[in-house]
């Protein structure tokens, strides 16, 4: 045994940590549902959380809403924030996985809620219990996967304690912040998803000037692997494509192939480079033909028998990239949805597939699209990998940390009063913030010769919280693009003026915006809450920056937000609609600063400046 260790229960721990059971320091409830039988129940302004939601990890809001009387009249109990939740029954993943929810509400009854608790920190038990995930799964009850876990069993479940709160509260931080970085990675990675998406639906869609063609002029298909038993996988001597290749990679995965025997004298078709693969059979008519090409020259290389190839006449071998992403843009899964044939399993037809017509462009804007998609692609592959990376990162932190293998505050250190926030927050009114960041934006911004106005102030305050990513929800969508009414009448820019942070004056030009005589004061809170990074960014992006030039950038990054929480790809024609169906925001379509190709200069400008901030 390593000296200053014990051997317990649940592993190997510091000597000075304990393994209380959690209904030694803490108590748990089960919910329930209200009767949905009983329209009453449902449809208030409680908030009711269901199993499947545990998979959001950290819980701030929920879809299901119920009545008092469905309160009432249930099983389900109201609990505070800071719960530790945990799934109790489900085949899937959902048994055993544990959330943490940040604003009270009501759970079903295969939810187990841990209450928070003064000695123990909820994030600590989150975390240490997030990485007991398949221990907890082993625990369940019953038998065939189809067990369940109860609170009886939670509430025996022992958790190493360090000795104080401000060890627990440093583990939690540690991790937590982790998740931050996870979350924010998986953030990045779906809105660069969207982006491209976006981008096919705009690159991919029929031109003028296009050429119309029929696949079967563009080549000729031909089967995968035919006559193999089990026994001539097992001891393979060629690689082949498997199935999940081509449904997952518009480019084949050279890393991703399996093997199989192939006698000297078998007539089997090689996969060669530029070839097509398509998958004949799916269960939903939206994954049937997916499409996939090979890039590379790979010796006596073999397809697998669900999938069929595509070989492109030789003057079309370089187009197999351009088809590739078309067959799997939204203008080839329409196509393919149609051609699906079957009730439980959907076959495509080869002679069907052949009557197939397209539009194309010439070979040089094939290569123009395919190369900026494929840009696309590589960059969403490298967030891919840096997420994998962070997530076994946690993965060792949790290991080391959670058992006591490092220590992160010294043994001999007395107990600390140390309140744990699980988000970047900051401990001031939001009003009085805004007042602080209005005051920096006009020390950085205001010059005698040109004048600061209050349009200008509020997109760049807008800009920078978005920056910040913190809430946006007070600018709405007014004439003069995301403006606040309650930043001008009741926050940050009444505080600003009376506590002498700014001047504000009338003139012909409209308000004027001005240094007050205690602007240093403001200034030493942007010291203090370390924001002179943000103001910094701020500074170098938009000081040369017109009003005009500011509302286009704000205005469309609000309707890509407000488009992104309707699940619609960020797309010009989109975006146009957005703001012409929209009576405050109609007429700026009308502006030469609206044009088409300034939002598209807008769109790109937006997603750089907000998209990669990792």
């Amino acid at each position: 045994m390593v000296e200053g260790f014990k051997n317990t229960e649940i592993g190997i721990i510091p000597e000075d940590w304990e393994t209380p059971c959690i209904k030694d320091f803490t108590d748990l409830l089960s919910g329930g549902t209200p009767s949905t039988r009983i329209n009453e129940y449902w449809g208030g302004d409680i908030r009711w959380m269901n199993s499947g939601e545990l998979n959001l990890k950290r819980v701030y809001e929920v879809e299901g809403r119920i009545t008092e009387l469905g309160l009432k009249n249930s099983a389900t109990k109201l609990i505070p924030s800071n719960c530790v939740l945990i799934g109790l029954a489900g085949q899937g993943k959902t048994r055993g996985t544990v959330a943490l929810n940040y604003t009270p509400l009501c759970t079903n009854q295969s939810i187990a809620s841990i209450l928070p608790n003064k000695k123990v920190l909820s994030e600590y038990i989150y975390q240490n219990l997030d990485l007991r995930y398949d221990e907890l799964r082993g625990l369940s009850t019953g038998d065939g996967g189809r067990g369940g876990l109860n609170l009886t069993i939670i509430r025996n479940l022992q958790i190493p304690l360090p000795p104080t709160k401000a060890e627990q509260t440093a583990i939690a931080t540690a991790l937590n912040d982790a998740d931050a970085l996870i979350t924010q990675l998986e953030k990045l990675i779906a809105k660069k998803k969207a982006m491209k998406q976006g981008a096919m639906q705009e690159l991919l869609s029929p031109k003028e000037g296009w050429d119309w063609t029929t696949v079967e002029k563009l080549g000729k298909p031909y089967g995968g692997l035919s006559g193999k038993s089990k026994n001539d996988f097992d001891s393979g001597n060629c690689p082949y494509i498997p199935f999940m290749n081509v449904m997952s990679n518009p480019i084949i995965d050279n890393t991703f192939f399996r093997f199989v025997k192939i006698g000297s004298t078998e007539n089997q078709n090689k996969a060669l480079k530029g070839d097509l693969f398509f998958n004949g059979s799916s269960e939903t008519p939206e994954e049937l033909g997916m499409c996939s090409v090979l890039l590379e020259d790979v010796p006596n290389l073999y397809l697998n028998s669900f999938c069929f190839g595509f070989r492109l006449n030789k003057e079309l071998q370089n187009d197999g990239l351009y088809l590739a992403y078309f067959f799997r843009s939204s203008f080839g899964r329409k196509i393919f949805t149609i051609l699906a044939q079957g009730a439980t399993r959907h076959n495509l037809s080869k002679a069907n597939f052949n009557k197939i017509e397209i539009q194309i462009p010439n070979p040089e804007e094939q290569k123009r699209i395919s190369e900026i998609i494929k840009d696309m692609d590589n960059e969403i592959f490298e967030y891919e990998k840096k997420l994998e990376k962070q997530k076994q990162i946690k993965q060792g932190m949790m290991q080391s940390l959670l058992t006591g293998k490092i220590r992160l505050i010294k043994q001999q250190e007395s107990p600390q009063t140390i309140e744990f926030k699980p988000e970047k927050s900051l401990n001031r009114n939001h009003y009085f913030e805004d007042a602080v960041l209005i005051a920096a934006i006009v020390n950085n911004f205001y010059s005698e010769k040109y004048v600061l106005g209050r349009k200008k102030v509020q997109k760049l305050l807008y800009l920078l919280r978005r920056k910040q990513e913190a809430d946006t929800n007070a600018f709405k969508r007014k004439a003069a693009g995301p403006y606040a009414d309650e930043v001008r009448y009741k926050g940050g820019e009444p505080i600003a003026k009376n506590k002498k942070y700014i001047n504000i004056s009338s003139s012909k030009l409209g308000t004027i915006f001005s240094k007050g005589e205690q602007i240093g004061e403001a200034l030493g809170y942007i010291e203090k809450w370390e924001m002179h990074s943000d103001m910094n960014w701020l500074v170098s992006q938009f000081k040369f920056k017109t009003v005009d030039q500011l509302e286009l950038l704000a205005t469309i990054d609000m309707a890509i937000c407000d488009l992104q929480k309707e699940n619609k790809v960020a797309s010009l024609e989109n975006i146009k609609n957005l703001i012409k169906l929209d009576k405050e925001w109609k007429a700026k379509l009308e502006r030469e600063i609206f044009s088409d190709g300034n939002i598209q200069l807008a769109i790109r400008q937006r997603f750089d400046l907000f998209e990669q901030q990792i």
